[in-house]
């Protein structure tokens, strides 16, 4: 498994989703590419919310059916729900619950990653969810996450409401040039060198996306493992990314 890495691109993402909520903005809106990191940002963000006493659903697939998101979040808010309780039960218990930490002024954080996959219903459920319980008067926020190619088949209505719109950038070769220090101290006992040649490669065939460049250096580990070479060349990296193609 790859290291992690706080990339200036990271770092300046979460720095504007904690000014986000220092705001009390009501719906915040992270893009970014397939692969650009957003997942796990917000898997190490809302860890660190919870950490400090905020209520964090994070809802990492928003799911075909209504019934099936609303189950999701009223477990993950503590809800009084059962298994048999009914969709309209599900929202009115969610609602219930948010109603509670906000007299008990309790900061909410609903956190929605892929929210390009969602159904309509889920939509309807996220726009009713903004309206009445996040913003400065109730203190709750959304934190919408979505895939940026996929921005323009997204909810126009939660766009218009976003107060914020926060783009994880790629990251720069000096980035690719930092993670792969990191990478090697992670590996000491693997023979994984590459000069500067083969980390330009690194940065251009990954188009600076982490999930890529994390792929690129795990099967150039193993590639010279195997072959017991000392360096990665520009080739092997362009032979890998046509492979992971």
């Amino acid at each position: 498994m790859s290291p992690f890495f706080e990339s200036p691109a990271y770092l300046e993402a979460v720095a504007r989703l904690e000014y986000a909520l220092a705001r009390r903005d009501r719906v915040a809106v992270l893009t970014g590419p397939l692969g650009s990191g957003k997942s796990t940002l917000l898997e190490k963000w809302t860890t660190k919310l919870r950490r400090g006493g905020s209520i964090v659903p994070y809802l990492q697939t928003p799911g075909t059916f209504e019934q099936d998101f609303l189950w999701e979040l009223a477990i993950q808010l503590k809800a009084d729900v059962g298994l048999a309780t009914t969709p309209t039960e599900l929202w009115f218990q969610i609602r219930e619950q948010l109603t509670t930490y906000a007299l008990e002024e309790r900061q909410v954080v609903v956190v929605v990653d892929h929210v390009e996959e969602m159904a309509q219903e889920t939509a309807d459920i996220l726009l009713t969810l903004a309206r009445l319980h996040c913003g400065a008067t109730t203190g709750g926020s959304l934190i919408l996450s979505v895939d940026s190619t996929k921005l323009r088949s997204f909810d126009l209505r939660l766009l218009k409401m976003a107060d914020l719109k926060i783009e994880l950038e790629a990251w720069t070769c000096e980035d690719v040039a930092h993670f792969t220090r990191t990478y090697q101290a992670a590996f000491p006992g693997s023979p994984l060198t590459l000069d500067d040649a083969a980390i330009q490669a690194v940065s251009q065939h990954s188009e600076g996306l982490p999930r890529v460049i994390s792929q690129i250096l795990d099967l150039s580990r193993l590639a010279l493992e195997a072959s017991e070479s000392q360096s990665v060349t520009p080739e092997t990296v362009e032979a890998i990314r046509e492979e992971l193609l």
